[in-house]
């Protein structure tokens, strides 16, 4: 059995918060109102800089949740990078902390010393459900006049948003009323979607389900290079280190740099060496999971729905299955 070692981080991002103004229906990490109000600590910051210097990371970019939210501690974050020599690519924003220009180009420029020079701008019909076009737009100006990169994320949808009253949120109905019944699957050729979070929950009834034994068949390969990539990689403010993309697993950023011992975390073990064929199996045979779904989008559809029934069923042998929210919030 392999050792699972996090030896070495490129690329990542801090999310400094889960609670969010928007309920996104495809967001990777569940992010919501729901979430507990709570901000990365100065302390924890410092801590996860340091870990981040130690394994050679040397830039990272900030999310959430809606960093924006609390721009003070947004503002103590960027501080801390900057004191640790690494560099901000950039902050993600759904704009909706936007009220009028002045109080906009007030804050950015207080970023902007702080050491911000990019935001990344959602600009999507996910974020429209919540956020009014306006918002975005005065946002994306408000950059333009404090002299902040923008990174429009993505600008193919600014046509799309602009054929909604901008003053109003717009639904996803709305959109596929406008643009036809192939409007959100058309989404997926549009627009990077990891298929995870609540993006299962939204596409699962759209796209193609394939049944149980063909997803292990397959993928018979192990997760090692999916749980190893750390060219993007998400700490969060409970210093959770997300491994890849797989929201709701976690590794304790005190156990990077060394060997996971597989009683801490047997999961990540499970799949680091057998995959989901061998998570699947001990989750039969040790927990009594029973499959419900007629099939599956992916591995990591099946991935999610395991992981979830441990976590209702109090499944505490070790960490790994966190923050907790992420199963039990919509």
């Amino acid at each position: 059995m392999a050792d699972f070692i996090i030896k070495r981080l490129i690329s990542g991002g801090i999310i400094t918060n889960y609670f969010c103004s928007s309920h996104c229906l495809h967001c990777l990490y569940k992010s919501g109102p729901g979430w507990p109000q709570r901000y990365i600590e100065p302390e924890t910051c410092e801590n996860t800089m340091h870990i981040l210097r130690k394994l050679g990371c040397r830039s990272i970019h900030i999310g959430g949740g809606e960093p924006l939210l609390r721009p003070d501690e947004l503002i103590q974050v960027i501080e801390t990078a900057s004191r640790s020599n690494i560099n901000i690519d950039y902050v993600e924003t759904n704009s909706s902390w936007f009220k009028e220009p002045d109080t906009a180009e007030t804050t950015l420029s207080k970023l902007r010393k702080a050491g911000l020079r990019t935001l990344l701008i959602s600009i999507s019909p996910f974020h429209n459900q919540y956020v009014p076009f306006f918002k975005v737009k005065g946002v994306l100006e408000a950059c333009r006049q404090t002299g902040i990169k923008i990174f429009p994320w993505i600008s193919e949808f600014l046509q799309d948003l602009s054929e909604f009253d901008p003053q109003k949120t717009h639904s996803l109905d709305e959109y596929t009323e406008k643009f036809g019944d192939g409007y959100l699957t058309g989404i997926l050729e549009r627009y990077w979607i990891h298929m995870g979070g609540r993006a299962l929950e939204l596409f699962r009834p759209v796209l193609a389900k394939k049944p149980l034994e063909q997803i292990i068949v397959e993928n018979s390969e192990n997760c090692a290079p999916e749980l190893s990539d750390t060219n993007h990689y998400h700490i969060d403010l409970f210093e959770n280190y997300i491994p890849g993309l797989c929201s709701g697993l976690a590794i304790a950023v005190q156990d990077l740099g060394r060997p996971l011992a597989k009683e801490r975390y047997p999961l990540l073990t499970t799949l680091f060496n057998a995959g989901i064929k061998g998570l699947l199996k001990d989750a039969q045979k040790l927990y009594g999971f029973t499959p419900v779904q007629d099939g599956y989008i992916n591995k990591c559809d099946l991935c999610t729905e395991i992981r979830t029934f441990l976590v209702q069923q109090n499944f505490n042998q070790s960490l790994e299955l966190n923050p907790k929210e992420f199963y039990r919030l919509r």
